[in-house]
């Protein structure tokens, strides 16, 4: 038996677009028990990949709606594009994003001079999304780091979260 995972977005703007994701074969003749259904590590590689999808899907919408002015309907140049690593709770994701150039008509330009806008950096001001800090906090509060870590590594794609260890010596601590 093969499965095939396709994949369909249809955007506000009516546009669809298809994505292929991955695929599963289960041989009759070769099948074990541990064979049936969906196994973890597939489980874990396949959400990730959705999470890519629909990730880049948004972003290019996100990008796309807002280059254009609210004030005048005019749309904004491209500036540049930058490579931004974010971490969600099915995997850390590499995207390209765009950042725009500020309208001449709008009147927040010259009071708040500064460089390019970038739509993503609303989205995503700490490059995580709000469910995976949640849920650090959570098995931060409730178990130590390591098991935390475990425990997210066990059944999530996601990265495990960092985390800073301050030396005895620099808190005025004595060994």
């Amino acid at each position: 038996m093969d499965v095939r995972i396709t994949f369909e977005t249809t955007f506000d703007n009516g546009e669809e677009r298809t994505h292929q994701l991955d695929g599963i074969s289960r041989p009759y003749r070769i099948t074990c028990p541990e064979g049936f259904g969906l196994r973890l590590e597939e489980g874990k590689r396949i959400v990730g990949k959705i999470q890519r999808a629909i990730l880049s899907d948004q972003i290019e919408e996100i990008t796309r709606e807002s280059r254009v002015c609210p004030t005048c309907a005019s749309v904004h140049a491209i500036h540049d594009y930058r490579a931004r690593v974010l971490d969600t709770l099915f995997g850390r994701v590499r995207v390209k994003a765009a950042r725009s150039r500020r309208c001449s008509c709008d009147a927040r330009s010259a009071a708040m001079p500064g460089g390019p806008l970038s739509p993503l950096a609303f989205f995503f001001p700490d490059r995580a999304t709000p469910e995976l800090q949640r849920l650090h906090a959570e098995l931060g509060s409730r178990h130590s780091f390591r098991e935390a870590a475990r425990l997210m590594k066990s059944f999530l794609p996601c990265h495990p979260p960092h985390h800073t260890v301050i030396p005895p010596e620099s808190k005025g601590l004595q060994k």
